[in-house]
């Protein structure tokens, strides 16, 4: 019988063994498990910084206008907010029609993330005053010392009658003045960019696409400010010679015609109708010497 009891004692050893060497192991693996498992969540809930112009991927939705009140409606609809409907529609009250599908934000609680330019250029540090039009996106944008200040939507040239894309400066303004092309058309708050050509930024029709006979045209309240803030130039007493020039207007880029606008596709792609801040400088940098030059 004794060298049973010795063997049981053994095996009951051996399994001691076995379960203090278990719980110990299980014991460190869980003293050191919170270290990695908060390190893994840690990583997860950080939020990466959003690049320049991301906007959340839930920020609109299509909206179909019922009533041909419509500026109620969209008071209604917007929380007082109409101005930004409008400019991300790149459209005017006037031409919102009953059965018009718009673009709306899901939120409105921060208006500045709906700007479509970026909100810092650095190349236009130097630059007191800039503004910039994209063709692209029928946008423009004001920057002061390379910070922007304020931005709206734009109607460019149509497709017969293009806007060209190039440097100008805001030349001489007029409160209301008749076009050379035909004069019962008449423009408020003008200011004129080519004096030989005729392009200027004025109000006019915003009828969310590109219209115009190459001027870009404004919503009234950004043509008023624009009209306030730009400066004109100066020229000699005999008005041959510019002394100085007035606030530099960069339009660049192409908008595509025979595509739907861009902002039409914010619902599926919130930044289709933004431009980065990648493509602003490298159009920018083609003129920042001869802005230097024409500004001393």
């Amino acid at each position: 019988m004794e060298p049973q009891n010795s063997s049981i004692k053994k095996v009951v050893w051996v399994l001691c063994i076995m379960v203090v060497l278990g719980v110990s192991l299980f014991l460190y693996t869980k003293a050191h498990a919170p270290i990695q498992e908060n390190y893994l969540v840690q990583k997860v809930d950080i939020e990466q910084p959003k690049s320049q112009g991301e906007i959340p991927e839930t920020l609109y939705h299509e909206y179909l206008v019922h009533t041909s009140n419509v500026q109620k409606e969209l008071i209604g609809i917007s929380q007082n907010h109409v101005s930004l409907l409008l400019d991300i529609n790149r459209i005017d009250i006037d031409h919102i029609k009953k059965g018009m599908t718009i673009v709306v934000p899901n939120n409105f609680s921060d208006i500045t993330s709906f700007a479509p330019l970026p909100e810092v250029l650095s190349s236009a540090k130097s630059f007191p005053k800039l503004i910039v039009i994209s063709q692209k996106v029928q946008v423009f944008g004001v920057y002061e010392y390379g910070n922007l200040v304020r931005w709206g939507p734009a109607s460019t040239g149509k497709e017969s009658t293009p806007t060209p894309s190039k440097l100008y400066f805001t030349n001489w303004k007029g409160l209301s003045v008749r076009s050379s092309i035909d004069d019962t058309w008449v423009m408020p708050w003008y200011f004129n960019l080519d004096n030989t050509h005729g392009v200027s930024m004025h109000q006019y029709d915003l009828p969310g696409f590109p219209a115009s006979h190459a001027c870009i045209r404004l919503l009234k309240d950004d043509a008023v400010w624009l009209y306030n803030w730009a400066e004109q130039w100066t020229l000699s007493s005999n008005g041959q010679h510019i002394q100085t020039y007035g606030t530099p207007v960069l339009i660049f880029g192409e908008y595509v015609y025979t595509e739907p606008a861009p902002w039409k596709n914010l619902v599926n792609n919130p930044n289709s109708a933004s431009i980065d801040i990648t493509t602003l400088e490298k159009s920018l940098a083609l003129y920042v010497a001869e802005i230097v030059e024409k500004k001393k």
